[in-house]
């Protein structure tokens, strides 16, 4: 996996819940996928090219998706479809995973349940130390990532923004099932980093 700046991407749950829906409910394959998803106007689109980077986002997410995980993104409740699209996400954004290990699950280990800016900026800067790729990134496209990383864990329940400005770390509650899926038919490392 490499580091993508995505400043265009968002969580897009409800889209992909539609997408899943599709590809149940029509038995659909990859192949005629994106041909469905247009003509049910599954993914809200409000042009082609907003239709572009959407499916493009969400094709790849669906994809390390095994079947039940797409049932259960439709029909669990939205703490466990919000940690399967998160899970979907780590999947294919090894910044915002490593983001989760890194940080998130080092912090939580310690018993420290706050991430403040300087421990976004201080990420960003151990990657560009790391990373060719993120130290030739834009000053913008830093930024870009750092509020895509807080926006990604807001909306999945795993951060909540408090008063001071810091945010708080959660840990969410989902189905065991959920879970037992990943253990059984998914990526084993993605699931340890969000069950610190």
């Amino acid at each position: 996996m490499e580091y993508r700046v995505i400043p265009e991407e968002n969580f897009y749950l409800k889209e992909i819940k539609n997408t899943c829906k599709l590809i149940i409910n029509l038995n659909l394959n990859f192949e005629n996928l994106k041909e469905k998803l247009k003509e049910f106007d599954s993914l809200e689109a409000t042009s082609e090219n907003n239709f572009v980077k959407k499916f493009k986002s969400i094709s790849k997410r669906v994809a390390i998706l095994s079947p039940n995980l797409k049932k259960f993104l439709i029909e669990k409740n939205i703490e466990s479809s919000s940690f399967i699209n998160l899970y979907s996400i780590l999947s294919v954004e090894r910044l915002i995973a490593e983001f989760m290990d890194e940080v998130i699950k080092n912090k939580y280990y310690n018993f420290d349940y706050n991430v403040y800016e300087k421990d976004f900026r201080e990420f960003i800067i151990s990657k560009e130390e790391q990373s060719e790729k993120v130290n030739n990134w834009s000053e913008a496209s830093k930024k870009k990532m750092i509020t895509k990383i807080k926006a990604f864990l807001i909306e999945a329940g795993f951060l909540k923004k408090e008063k001071d400005g810091s945010y708080k770390i959660i840990k969410p509650i989902v189905d065991a099932d959920v879970i037992d899926e990943i253990k059984t038919n998914g990526n084993k490392q993605i699931l340890e980093i969000m069950l610190y």
